[in-house]
């Protein structure tokens, strides 16, 4: 095969997006190009990083990898060649300067080289963001500077935002701000105002219509006490008033008294709009002059600093054939990861290299241009992502688009699932196909209101089956239900990672040593109080010496104290990009970085958005918490393609008089909904064995799918992890004090890989918890609650053996004897660290009953162990008599164990 230099694909999830891009690297290196001159970006660190990795790790290992056939096919060159090359090739790789970095590394590298022609300092130092509140302050203080507070007000009331809310726009238009022409709407005539002309027909028009014989409905509509009364009208938005009540006594000079009126509130819809972009656009440019005053003082930039620095040096300020050529002039091969979330600002810094490379004139002769992406992964749009980018630049470029249709990732339940989906809801959806080594997985479609107890229980039952935490996954909307999640997960006895503890500075070594510095600087015994709490020491035993160089003292501090894990050490290398002490202790809670992965110990919770690129091997999608909010974005963007055409003021109604506003609406609508499909795209293809989906029965996030309650293939675990939190506790049940520890909550509990049985089992206990009273009345009601929480997931016959065996139970004179008296339902319970949940805990004049229900005799003998642990939990905790009983509601009977 002859290699393509001009190719791009399009990678749907799990597709081998890193393999292709390691295989055409690799093969750009042993068709004989240097290092130096290939340059790979990414999106993130870690895409970076893995990258990095795998070409390192590929060319060690290639005798076995299967990237050697694929290597030899894309560059031509015999396989046996290769291997003799690759020590030669891997040796040189090793030496030069290896360009494979995040596209925002890559740009301030390019801003480093030029920053002084940008009035920066070379020195400065990159940050996630700028700090809020000083920025805040710096943008105060200019706005009273020039005089502009009255722009300021005048905004606020246009746009009926209050300062945080004005200060969030400014932010987000901030890194657009290219794109925009600040100076539209400086020079341009604000239209007259039309209130009174429209107030004026509207009476004109409500004293025709009275005239005539009306409904008492019709009056009422017409009556018109004000303006802000007048929009609200249903009948504004009409084309004619000959319908509904008015049809009868409809005549020609209604309609044109509505259009007149219509016109005239039209006009004044857009004078509110220039008058809005207006103010908008002076305190834009004092919140730009803000941003960039700051970052020369601080020498701090943003990544959004950065970028816009270099696409002004690259369009106001130097030659961009001068600037790529003290770059290095030797840049020839350009790969591009994630190309669907490029921002227009971005792709306009790179394009000039891109055509220097297509031109293959002089240095660029032989040079080539490869960039994956998926559109149908597009979720980035509010930070400016343009997924169109992808098709115009492959045909700007002339560049061969292939799709890549087999799925690496995920097993073929999965895939399938995936396909039935997506297909014919997204334009152009090709369907994905699995290699037969990865048949099988396991998917489920769960509808329930409650859908964090639902939640609950399927995390219980992947770690009953043998799953560990760290493989499990739960994907929420929005960082709010994550938090909700978390919160209801961790009162389960569950370790759960988030964005938050998943942050550097969260660790627990990091903290202990962030406290000690503070020690160290501030004296103040709360810090050393906090680091030997931490540490788990008597806090007389940390001294406080005299600080020199920081990273020595924190060097010597994680040796004294031997907590060196891989946080530890990532934290040391995060220290040498600070200037001193003082500035560690002021500035360290904005570091954003991440723990090292192996550090995190857990369920990840996490929203769909921070998924991408991610994958686990058991994935729980939960629907949104809540009701989504409606769309109230001031402005709605214009776009043609990737362009940006033009801008409008959101106000409610306008689409109904304003025909280029409504265009604009519909095709912003649009956008969204393709957002919104995308992210589910996104949430539904991060799963590698399972994948479970729990939605709501109305308005859910769902709905475009159209899914319904089901399941297909059989849940697998690669291997069994006995050890685990255990099943989590019920929402029905009165909180008892049985005594807390703070250790770590663990407890052993049974693993099986009969997935229909554990089912079964679930079901049956969730049934009598859902009982209020334990009589046939009770019985039918929370049959109904089992059959809409399990139905889907049951083998057949299997809700009217649960009806069978409570029937039984209930009739069954061992049970009423032992449940007279309090009952309590799922009661949790702590003891010596460990966590149980008690099926149900009756209180009685002479002590305590326990009972376990199960639906099957395996295992007896672990169940009397756990009756025995609850006994004395129980015992311990309120100093009276306990009582515990196995209850088997066997096949064709009750059978009764007492556990003595």
């Amino acid at each position: 095969m002859e290699f393509e230099p001009f190719l791009a694909y399009e990678a749907s999830a799990g597709s081998g997006k890193t393999f292709n891009l390691v295989v055409r690297y690799l093969s750009l290196l042993f068709m004989g190009e240097n290092p130096s001159s290939i340059i790979a970006l990414t999106f993130t660190n870690k895409a970076a990083n893995e990258m990095l990795e795998r070409i390192i790790l590929t060319l060690e290992e290639l005798p076995k990898r299967s990237e050697l056939s694929q290597i030899a096919r894309l560059s031509g060159i015999d396989e046996a060649k290769i291997l003799e090359e690759r020590p030669k090739v891997l040796a040189r790789f090793l030496r030069s300067d290896i360009q494979i970095s995040t596209i925002d590394k890559f740009f301030g590298r390019i801003l480093r080289k030029f920053a002084l022609n940008a009035g920066l300092m070379p020195t400065f130092k990159t940050i996630q963001n700028q700090h809020e509140t000083a920025l805040l302050e710096r943008f105060l203080n200019e706005v009273e500077v020039s005089h502009s507070e009255k722009a300021l007000v005048h905004l606020s009331l246009l746009s009926d935002k209050r300062l945080s809310d004005l200060f969030s726009l400014l932010s987000s238009l901030y890194s657009k701000y290219k794109e925009l022409n600040l100076d539209a709407y400086s020079t341009l005539s604000v239209p007259d105002d039309t209130t009174e002309q429209s107030m004026g027909i509207a009476q004109e028009l409500s004293t025709l219509v009275l005239s005539k014989p009306l409904s008492d409905r019709a009056r009422k509509t017409m009556q018109i006490e004000s303006y802000e009364d007048l929009l609200g009208k249903s009948w504004l938005q009409k084309p004619t008033l000959e319908y509904w009540d008015f049809k009868k006594s409809y005549e020609p000079r209604m309609d044109e008294l509505l259009h007149e009126m219509q016109s005239a509130i039209a006009q004044q819809m857009r004078r509110r709009e220039v008058l809005y972009f207006k103010e908008l656009f002076s305190i834009l440019k004092l919140y730009i002059k803000s941003r960039q005053n700051m970052a020369v003082q601080s020498n701090e930039l943003s990544f959004d600093d950065i970028t816009l620095n270099v696409h002004t040096l690259l369009r106001e300020k130097l030659e961009s054939e001068f600037l790529y050529f003290r770059l290095d002039s030797r840049l020839k091969h350009l790969l591009l990861d994630e190309f669907q979330d490029t921002s227009v600002i971005q792709f306009d810094i790179l394009r000039p290299l891109i055509e220097e490379i297509r031109s293959g004139i002089g240095v660029n002769e032989g040079g080539s241009f490869f960039f994956v992406g998926d559109v149908k992964q597009s979720i980035y749009r509010f930070r400016g992502g343009v997924s169109a980018l992808f098709h115009q630049v492959a045909e700007l470029f002339d560049v061969r688009v292939e799709p890549l249709r087999v799925n690496y990732r995920s097993r073929s339940e999965i895939v399938d699932f995936v396909n039935g989906a997506f297909e014919g809801k997204i334009k152009g959806y090709i369907p994905q196909q699995s290699p037969q080594t990865l048949s099988g997985g396991f998917v489920e479609v769960l509808s329930s209101d409650e859908l964090l107890e639902t939640l609950s229980e399927r995390v219980a039952l992947l770690i009953g089956v043998g799953a560990a935490p760290e493989e499990i996954a739960i994907l929420t909307a929005t960082n709010k239900d994550g938090s909700a999640v978390e919160e209801v997960l961790s009162e389960r006895g569950y370790d759960v990672v988030t964005e938050t503890t998943a942050l550097l500075i969260s660790q627990r070594s990091v903290r202990a040593l962030i406290e000690y510095l503070r020690y160290c600087y501030f004296g103040e015994s709360i810090y050393r109080s906090n680091c030997a709490a931490l540490l788990g020491i008597e806090s007389v035993e940390i001294e406080r010496p005299n600080v020199h160089e920081t990273v020595t003292t924190a060097i010597d501090f994680i040796r004294r104290y031997r907590i060196a894990d891989k946080s530890a050490l990532l934290f040391i290398e995060a220290l040498r990009s600070y200037r001193d002490i003082e500035e560690v202790v002021f500035e360290i809670d904005r570091l954003e970085a991440s723990s090292p992965q192996s550090d995190l110990k857990g369920i990840r919770i996490m929203t769909v958005h921070k998924s991408k690129g991610l994958e686990f091997e058991h994935v729980i999608v939960l629907d949104r918490l809540g009701t989504p909010r409606s769309r109230s974005d001031a402005i709605v963007y214009e776009y043609e393609g990737a362009q940006l055409q033009g801008m409008h003021y959101r106000i409610k109604g306008r689409e109904a008089l304003d025909p280029m506003y409504a265009k604009a609406l519909e095709a912003e609508k649009r956008a969204s909904d393709e957002d919104q499909l995308n992210a589910l795209y996104v949430a539904l293809t991060r799963a590698a064995l399972s994948l479970s989906v729990i939605a709501k029965t109305k308005s859910s996030w769902f709905d475009p799918l159209e899914l319904t309650p089901s399941a297909r293939g059989v849940l697998e675990i690669k291997s069994c992890h006995t050890e685990s939190t255990i099943v989590p506790k019920a929402p029905n049940f009165k909180a008892l004090e049985f005594g807390r520890q703070e250790e770590s909550v663990r407890s052993h509990k049974e693993a099986t890989h009969d997935y229909a049985a554990v089912q079964f089992g679930l079901a049956l206990h969730y049934t009598l918890e859902m009982m209020g009273d334990f009589d046939s009345s009770s019985m039918k009601s929370a049959l109904e609650s089992s059959r809409n929480r399990y139905g889907a997931t049951l083998h057949a016959g299997a809700m009217e053996e649960i009806e069978k065996r409570v029937s039984r139970l209930i009739e069954d004179e061992v049970f009423k004897h032992l449940t007279q008296g309090v009952r309590y339902k799922e009661q949790m319970i702590r003891h010596k660290g460990n966590l149980g949940v008690i099926d149900l805990l009756v209180e009685q004049e002479n002590g305590w009953v326990i009972i376990d229900y199960k639906s099957g005799r395996e295992e007896d003998e672990k169940h009397q162990d756990q009756i025995a642990r609850y006994r004395e939990a129980i015992r311990s905790s309120t100093g009276r008599d306990a009582q515990g009983y196995l209850c088997y509601l066997l096949e064709d009977r009750v059978e009764w164990i007492k556990c003595l």
